[in-house]
């Protein structure tokens, strides 16, 4: 009796152990990676599985790719589910079917690129959808969304890129992404550096039509990236796969028929792409010319024109040794020769420079992986060669509205940049939530030469008696050169659902300043819903700014004579003055900003996306030449880590998909961008002045941005549009003498409004599909002027002019088969 009473509580005991057992029989582990068409694998991809036998009501199960590719779920049910991922920039793959089997099951999911099809319909994943995972304040811009909206110049990367809110272009061209200095950036082709190996703008072209996505990081970037600084602009191309491709775009030339006939402005475009070995090895080639013509109808009809022709060719292979081994290169080459750069109604073509430049860049990659960790290997050389050349050798004439005579410097540059990478991203581990770990490394060295001829500078009255005389001596042929190093470490970490924690520390050491520095990097995401509906983000981090070589140089260059003159403009009034720029005898701090930045993302149904950002920026230890005896002519200009840039901005964005075809941007950024030592002086452009606090040249407190495009149904053709707003730009007022009047930048231009329109059909010809697009380029034609005349001495001071005014453009591309 008692030995059945204990075998009756054994029993009992045993019951739940058992239970327990045969469900944990019927359960799965389903572990995977997602590649694209050529086996590299896809980060931050979505994927749902639902079960097949109930669709409607089953339980889902999502996951999300680490940045090996790979995911996760554990614990669903045994059975045939219905698979579903996505990635903006892919097509959606969707009803894939499966069938897990209790225990561990491994799959594979190939997502494919994006492209414009004509034959069938597939669905692209919408760029409205929340990455809950990823905590960096980015924007996007796809080849699609540059194809469509229609900027004023839609052969130029850089045009495109100011769709997004935190990008504008100075009135020079150049591009300022978050507030920052255009060298302060961290621009990459394909994972490896590719701003100018000098000054680190962004100098490189290749075919827009190349580009498949371009994305900006302005806050919590993480600690993979070695010189931020401000921002980060990472550019993608394709490689080609198993299906040929070809494109072009503008094959036909442009004819200008003022005063004659002549070759206008003409911006041909050519792609090709596909395998060499189908399966394993591929190639892409994207070639682009340029030639632009521009007549000044105010100059002398033999002496009132300017061109320029460029080329470019970017060229990419990928070849698999296995799926687990893969080789990427690429080849860039750009080559331009610009005549009579400068040309204006009051510079006349004698003042000109041509131009000519030729820059190469080389780059291979090796990815392999070790069961599911990714080990990367890179290397890139990067060469350029610049030639400025005046028209001739008679002085170079400053009058009080224009100059007259020839140019006073001839340079001839050559910069070179070597760069190595190494990274480790190990798929996801579980302890405490999910981490995913990575480490890297890096290293640089840059160079640049400069040969340099410099002759004469006269300012003039408006009587024509000579005020200033300005010469160059000393030694001309300067070089500067430099290594970064550093490595990484970053930690991923999801300690339980709805909540993500990165912390990353890097440490970067620079052979110029002699120093290296930590830079720990924290950001979070919370979901306060528990999914994808809304996210909060934070972070703070500091940020290693890339130096410029060009400043540096400086220092080891000529120095500026400066005579002054009596109204007579015969008498010296005093000893001539002499400027050089030095460096200082104790070494300078390495320049780095701190960047704190907090977002709110919200959807609101499934198609709109509202997205908050704040963003506070500031810049320490900035390279800065300061007069050591400011309002005196002439001295010593002392290099000084003594600039502090500070951006503030906070945007508003809005995208709305009311379809496949039909979808619409906004964006209000309210910002300031300000330093406390704004001046930038060189040879030929002294200012004896103390450096002082001002706006930057770029900063535009209210920006308003919107596009969009939808179908008509006029003969099916798309109709699209691009409008900015944005306060007008600060600018300088000087005197006769070329010194400042005034604070620095204390003016500024009118507001800029600009509204772009255009319409794209598409037709048969041949068998194949065309596309031919008609654009008018400010419509309102809102006077829009990018110069000043700025010398309060001369008769016309304030004179407004330049910009773009009202102006149609054609464009035709080959689309594809019918």
């Amino acid at each position: 009796m008692r030995s059945g009473a204990r075998l009756a509580a054994l029993f009992l005991f045993l019951v739940p152990f058992s239970a327990a057992q045969i469900r944990a029989a019927d359960l799965a582990d389903c572990a995977g990676v997602i590649v694209d068409e050529n086996g590299v694998p896809i980060a931050a991809a979505k994927i749902a599985l639902q079960s097949a036998s109930d669709q409607n009501s089953g339980q889902i199960f999502r996951a999300e790719t680490d940045g090996a590719g790979r995911f996760l779920l554990r614990n669903i049910p045994e059975g045939d589910y219905k698979v579903e991922a996505r990635k903006e920039g892919f097509f959606v793959l969707v009803n894939e079917s499966l069938n897990l089997r209790a225990g561990q099951n491994e799959i594979t999911l190939t997502l494919k690129h994006a492209e414009e099809l004509h034959e069938q319909v597939q669905v692209t994943a919408a760029p409205n959808q929340i990455d809950t995972q990823d905590t960096t304040q980015r924007e996007t811009i796809t080849a699609r969304e540059i194809r469509d909206i229609p900027v004023p110049n839609s052969h130029l990367l850089q045009e495109s890129l100011t769709a997004m809110p935190q990008v504008v272009q100075d009135n020079f061209g150049g591009l300022h992404i978050a507030g920052a200095r255009s060298g302060e950036t961290q621009y990459l082709l394909d994972g490896f550096e590719i701003g100018d190996p000098v000054n680190n703008t962004l100098s490189a072209r290749f075919n827009v039509d190349a580009t498949r996505t371009a994305e900006v990081q302005t806050g919590r970037i993480g600690a993979g990236y070695a010189h931020s600084g401000a921002s980060v602009l990472n550019v993608e191309t394709p490689e080609g796969d198993d299906k040929w491709r070809f494109g072009t775009t503008n094959p036909i030339p442009g004819i200008d028929i003022q005063q004659g006939v002549r070759l206008g402005n003409w911006y041909p475009r050519f792609t090709s792409s596909g395998p060499i070995r189908r399966g394993r090895f591929w190639f892409s080639d994207a070639i682009s010319l340029q030639h632009t013509f521009t007549l000044i109808k105010e100059l002398p009809a033999d002496a009132n024109t300017s061109g320029q022709w460029a080329g470019d060719n970017l060229f990419r292979l990928q070849y698999n040794f296995s799926p687990k081994h893969i080789l990427h290169g690429s080849f860039l080459y750009n080559r331009t020769k610009d005549d009579h750069v400068g040309l204006t109604p009051l510079n006349p073509e004698s003042t000109t420079l041509d131009f000519a430049q030729r820059r190469s860049f080389v780059s291979l990659k090796d990815q392999i992986w070790l069961y599911d960790t990714l080990i990367e290997l890179g290397v890139a050389v990067d060469g350029q060669v610049q030639d400025f050349v005046p028209q001739g050798t008679e002085p170079y004439v400053l009058l009080v509205n224009g100059a007259r005579g020839d140019f006073f410097m001839r340079l001839h540059e050559h910069g070179r940049r070597l760069q190595g990478l190494f990274n480790i991203i190990a798929a996801s581990r579980h302890w405490h939530g999910t981490h995913q770990v990575s480490l890297g490394a890096n290293v640089a060295e840059l160079e640049f030469r400069r040969n340099a001829r410099r002759g004469e500078i006269q300012a003039l009255r408006a009587d024509g008696t000579l005020v200033r005389q300005s010469t160059f001596a000393g030694f001309a042929s300067p070089q500067a050169s430099n290594t970064q190093a550093g490595g990484y470490g970053q930690d991923n970490w999801s300690p339980a659902k709805g909540l993500v924690l990165q912390a990353g520390l890097r440490m970067d050491w620079d052979h110029f300043t002699g120093s290296a520095m930590l830079e720990p990097r924290l950001s979070g995401n919370v979901l306060p819903f528990g999914d994808d509906r809304a996210k909060f983000s934070l972070g703070w981090g500091i940020y290693n700014a890339p130096l410029n070589l060009a400043v540096i140089e400086q220092a080891f260059d000529q120095q500026q004579i400066d005579t002054f003159f009596d109204p007579t403009g015969t008498v010296p009034a005093g000893a001539p003055a002499v400027s050089q720029f030095v460096l200082p005898a104790r070494g300078l701090r390495q320049p780095r900003f701190t960047t704190s930045s907090a977002g709110w993302q919200q959807k609101i149904r499934r198609n709109t996306l509202i997205d908050v950002e704040l963003l506070a920026r500031n810049g320490y230890h900035g390279f800065v030449y300061v007069d050591q005896n400011p309002g005196a002519a002439g001295g010593t200009f002392l290099l000084q880590d003594t600039r502090k840039d500070r951006y503030r901005s906070a945007s508003l964005t809005l995208r709305h998909i009311f379809s496949e075809d039909t979808q619409v941007f906004g964006a209000y950024t309210r910002s300031r961008a300000h330093s406390n030592q704004v001046l930038n002086p060189g040879l030929g452009s002294i200012f004896f002045a103390a450096q002082q606090s001002a706006p930057l040249a770029w900063d535009a407190p209210n920006r308003f941005l919107t596009w969009g495009w939808t179908p008509t149904h006029i003969w099916k053709t798309q109709f699209s549009y691009f409008f900015e707003y944005r306060t007008g730009y600060p600018y300088s007022i000087v005197n006769l003498q070329q010194q400042l009047v005034g604070p620095p930048n204390a003016s500024r231009f009118p507001d800029y409004v600009n509204v772009n329109v255009a319409l794209e059909r598409k037709f048969a010809f041949r068998g194949y599909l065309w596309a031919a697009r008609i654009e008018m380029v400010n419509a309102f034609n809102h006077k829009n002027p990018n110069t000043v005349v700025n010398n309060v001495d001369a008769p016309n001071f304030g004179q407004l002019s330049g910009g773009q005014r009202r102006a149609f453009t054609a464009r035709v591309r080959f689309a594809g088969r019918k």
